[in-house]
C-alpha cells in the first residue's frame, strides 16, 4: 500500500516528464519529416542545379558556389531568420527592390510574396548570378511582376570594376579602379558593371518603394545616398540591410554617416534575432558596432 501510494504521488513528475519527451519526440519526427529535409535538386549540366527554395519555388543555382549553392541543393532554405523578417514586411501589392539580388533568394520569395498586383526589381551585376535568377523567375511564372537589372547600385551613374570568385559569387564587390576584364593574380575575376543611382533610374515621381533589400558588399551607403529622394517620398518604406562597418567604410561612406542620414528622414532601426524576432536598437548605438556582418531593418513605423 505504501508503494502504490508514493508511486501515486510521483505520477505528476512522471507524467511532466512525459509531456516533456512527447514534445522532444514530435519536433525531432517533425524536423526529420519536414519537405525541406527531402529538397528535390537535378543537376542539369553546366554548372547548374535545379532546386527548391523552402520547398516551393524553384531556383537555378550554380554549383561551383560554396557560399549560398550547398545551402539551397541541400537543404532548401539561407537565412531563415533574416528571410522571415524580410518577409513579414512584404504585402500583396508591394514595390520591391532587391540590391545585390544574388541568385534570387529574396527577390523569387517577394515574387511570391506581392501577388500578381506587386512588382519587384532585383539589381544583380554579376552577368551569371543575373541569368540564374532571371531562369529562376521564367521557370516559376513570375516574368510579368519581377524583372531583373544587369547593374549594380550606387550614388551616381557610371562604371566600375566588379571583382567576384566563381565559388564565392555573393562577395563579389566594386572597385572604382578600372582593371582589364578577366582572372588576377589574387584569384579574383573582373569585370565592368553599370552603376545607376536609383533616384535616376526611377524617374517616375508617382514611384514609390515598400520594402528594399540591399546586400551590396559596402555599397550600402552609396546606394542610399542615391536614392534618398525615392526614400523621402516613400513614407512607408521598410529596408533590410546588411551593416558590415568595415566594408560601409572601405567604399567610403562611414555607418555612423549611414545611420545619420537614416536617422535624419525619420527612419529607426532593430536587429534581427532568432525566428525573424525583431530588437530596437538606437541610431547612435548602430553607429558605434564596431565591425562584424549582420543584417538590420530599418523603417519609420512598425516594419511588420
Amino acid at each position: 500500500m505504501a508503494g502504490f501510494l508514493s508511486n501515486l504521488r510521483r505520477l505528476p513528475d512522471r507524467l511532466a516528464r512525459l509531456e516533456h519527451r512527447l514534445e522532444e519526440a514530435i519536433a525531432y519526427f517533425a524536423g526529420r519529416s519536414h519537405p525541406l529535409h527531402f529538397t528535390s535538386c537535378a543537376y542539369l549540366g553546366d554548372h547548374t542545379a535545379l532546386t527548391l527554395l523552402e520547398g516551393r519555388l524553384l531556383v537555378f543555382v550554380d554549383t561551383r558556389g560554396t557560399d549560398i549553392a550547398p545551402h539551397l541543393m541541400m537543404h532548401g532554405t539561407w537565412e531563415q531568420d533574416d528571410l522571415r523578417a524580410f518577409l513579414r514586411m512584404v504585402r500583396p501589392g508591394d514595390t520591391v527592390l532587391d540590391l545585390g539580388a544574388h541568385v534570387g533568394v529574396y527577390t523569387l520569395s517577394a515574387a511570391a510574396a506581392v501577388g500578381p498586383a506587386g512588382r519587384v526589381h532585383a539589381f544583380e551585376p554579376n552577368p551569371r548570378n543575373a541569368g540564374l535568377l532571371a531562369r529562376s523567375l521564367a521557370v516559376n511564372g513570375f516574368i510579368e511582376r519581377a524583372q531583373v537589372h544587369l547593374m549594380a547600385v550606387g550614388d551616381a551613374d557610371g562604371a566600375a570594376t566588379l571583382l567576384f570568385e566563381t565559388e564565392w559569387s555573393g562577395g563579389g564587390f566594386l572597385d572604382a579602379a578600372r582593371a582589364e576584364a578577366g582572372m588576377r593574380a589574387d584569384g579574383r575575376r573582373a569585370m565592368t558593371a553599370r552603376v545607376v543611382a536609383l533616384d535616376g533610374f526611377f524617374t517616375d515621381p508617382a514611384f514609390r518603394l515598400d520594402v528594399a533589400k540591399l546586400d551590396i558588399e559596402g555599397m550600402e551607403g552609396r546606394a542610399l545616398r542615391g536614392m534618398r529622394g525615392l526614400l523621402e517620398r516613400s513614407p512607408d518604406a521598410r529596408l533590410m540591410m546588411e551593416w558590415a562597418p568595415g566594408m560601409l567604410a572601405g567604399q567610403g561612406v562611414p555607418a555612423a554617416e549611414v545611420a545619420a542620414m537614416l536617422a535624419g528622414i525619420g527612419f529607426r532601426f532593430w536587429t534581427i534575432g532568432a525566428g525573424g524576432a525583431l530588437t530596437p536598437l538606437h541610431a547612435e548605438a548602430l553607429a558605434r558596432i564596431p565591425d562584424g556582418i549582420r543584417n538590420i531593418i530599418a523603417a519609420r513605423g512598425n516594419p511588420h
